[in-house]
């Protein structure tokens, strides 16, 4: 199964670094996505009770990584090679390493206009979900792809990215990341100090599920982004959505 792989990451036809970052973060997303997938088709157990939200969130966070490397193919090629570096630790947090928070979800709280003459390069917010990259890359590419699947014949399998709306897109889409984000977390950690809290089937079965649909739907969206590193043809990124809501319906 690798559809989600390529609706996150794209064609295979790259070189050099940013070839080896993405067949990597490919790999992890097919792996684990093939598996939370599966635990959709299969009854409830203990692997998929404890597993589950793991896969989940491996997911996510890879799907996001490999977003974020195709729009900002520095920040992709930076990581890549720092950490091809000898003096690379895997016991030592690095302060450029990539973060959920940061790099997916932005740390700017400024309320002042987005355009505003006095914004510093360097505090310009490059995040995933950053009100910059709603702007630049998101709303634009939610209305291009809006106008080609509507010119496509009808499909099922499109309702609900025709329901997507490029205004408040990615706010909605931040907003459901960080709670997805926040369950999964405590899925993956197992804080629980009482039974009552355990994950049931149903709420990790809903919680892959929505993980699934929301980084498919970012990475169709992706292919309609002109400087986006990798992108498919539109029509065949449609069609690879179409494929996996067979997988995911």
């Amino acid at each position: 199964m690798n559809t989600l792989g390529t609706l996150l990451c794209g064609h295979e036809n790259c070189h050099g670094v940013a070839k080896v970052a993405l067949t990597q973060l490919r790999s992890s997303i097919d792996r684990f996505g093939g598996k939370a997938i599966g635990f959709l088709r299969e009854n409830a157990s203990d692997e998929m009770l404890t597993f589950g939200p793991f896969c989940a969130r491996v997911l996510l966070e890879n799907s996001c990584a490999a977003l974020v490397g195709r729009f900002d193919a520095f920040r992709m090629l930076y990581l890549s090679e720092f950490q091809a570096q000898s003096e690379y630790e895997l016991g030592k947090r690095a302060r450029s390493a990539f973060s959920w928070t940061g790099d997916v979800i932005p740390e700017d709280k400024t309320t002042q206009p987005l355009w505003n003459i006095d914004h510093e390069v360097p505090k310009i917010s490059r995040a995933l979900f950053s009100k910059h990259f709603d702007q630049i890359y998101w709303k634009p590419a939610v209305e291009m792809m809006l106008d080609f699947v509507s010119s496509r014949p009808r499909n099922p399998a499109l309702a609900d990215v025709l329901s997507i709306d490029a205004d408040i897109y990615i706010g909605e889409t931040k907003g459901h990341s960080v709670q997805l984000y926040a369950t999964l977390s405590k899925g993956v950690h197992w804080e629980f100090f009482t039974s009552a809290l355990l994950f049931d089937e149903s709420t990790i079965k809903e919680a892959i599920r929505d993980t699934c649909l929301l980084v498919a739907h970012l990475g169709l969206i992706s292919h309609f982004v002109p400087t986006a590193y990798a992108s498919l043809d539109p029509a065949r990124a449609v069609d690879e959505y179409i494929e996996f809501r067979r997988l995911v319906p």
